[in-house]
């Protein structure tokens, strides 16, 4: 068996709008191997979400561009029509547990009703107390009594509400699931419970996942690997345990300077500025204008360096394959 399960090969998705088009998601490319967590960090609008989204064809209806290759167990999904992606990948084999659980629950419809809805659609031969049964399953593998299934979305507090859109996540037995931002407006233990629950998730079934986040600290409680986003690109890659201690980047270590720590006593540092605009994106570098380290080069699009450790850099500070001091 292969052991990549997901290959994205350069991956656009711009939208159209009145100012022109949003480059959302600008050439992308990565590899996720089976039972892996690829972590997506960045700040808010750097195109986390709307990479998820892409992968799993949820796509709004200003679309200008959407192109690349999504490679699924070794098939490009990117050929299929939306009728062949309904039917075969989305929920079947990718599953998404959205950002606001509670807008994701239709409020005048039980749990239980949602959750089968997936079950019976995928599978025609599966009948209704067999798809329960599966349903309560999945309720006892995110830690929920079984009666809760019976209540209403607005009957269940918000960490409930999010474990219960895993579940139904979980509930068609996906290949890969996508978390967006599973632990935003919760509180500190709520979150702390629910990763456990994830990372038992991950333990037990071996279950890939892309969990987006711009949280550092969530990431290092699930992540195998990191992979950062910054203006609608990917700019560093690699595992998990080399960008907590060695984040290559400029922008990558801004970010790891802004989180504290508890072992260490450090004076946090803020990025200063903000990102460019997706629709008219610098033609260079588009760190350049908030780095400490920019040099003339940086005025050219850097492309992706190949370093030790298996990490990829889209910096020119590594044109040798190593890092290179400039005044």
């Amino acid at each position: 068996m292969n052991k990549t399960l997901l290959e994205v090969k350069n991956l656009k998705l711009y939208f159209r709008t009145s100012k022109g088009p949003v480059q959302a998601v600008d050439d992308v490319s990565f590899k996720l191997n089976r039972g892996k967590t690829l972590a997506v960090v960045g700040e808010s609008g750097c195109g986390k979400t709307s990479l998820a989204k892409a992968v799993l064809r949820l796509l709004p209806r200003n679309i200008m561009v959407y192109s690349g290759e999504i490679i699924l167990d070794g098939e490009d999904i990117m050929q299929y029509n939306e009728e062949q992606f309904r039917r075969d990948i989305r929920w079947k084999k990718i599953a998404m547990v959205p950002q606001a659980a509670m807008n994701s629950l239709n409020p005048v419809l039980r749990i239980v009703d949602q959750i089968i809805e997936p079950l019976l659609i995928h599978d025609r031969d599966m009948i209704k107390d067999k798809a329960l049964a599966r349903v309560k399953e999945m309720f006892k593998i995110v830690g929920l009594p079984e009666d809760f299934l019976y209540r209403y979305p607005f009957e269940l507090s918000g960490g409930m509400r999010q474990r219960a859109t895993i579940a139904m996540a979980l509930a068609t037995n996906p290949e890969l699931v996508i978390l967006d931002e599973p632990s935003s407006a919760l509180d500190l233990l709520t979150q702390a419970n629910l990763m456990n629950v994830l990372k038992r998730i991950k333990h037990d079934f071996g279950t890939t996942f892309i969990l987006i986040t711009h949280d550092i600290g969530t990431a290092s409680e699930l992540a195998d690997e990191i992979a950062v986003m910054y203006a609608g690109e990917m700019v560093e890659k690699c595992h998990a345990e080399y960008f907590y201690t060695d984040a290559r980047h400029p922008y990558s270590r801004k970010l790891m300077s802004s989180v504290p720590t508890l072992r260490e006593d450090k004076e946090l540092v803020f990025i200063p500025g903000q990102p460019p605009s997706l629709v008219n994106p610098p033609i260079g570098c588009r760190f350049a204008e908030r780095c400490e380290q920019r040099f003339a080069k940086c005025s050219e699009h850097p492309p992706t360096f190949d370093l030790e450790h298996d990490q990829q850099v889209q910096c020119w500070l590594y044109t040798a394959g190593e890092e290179v001091k400039h005044a």
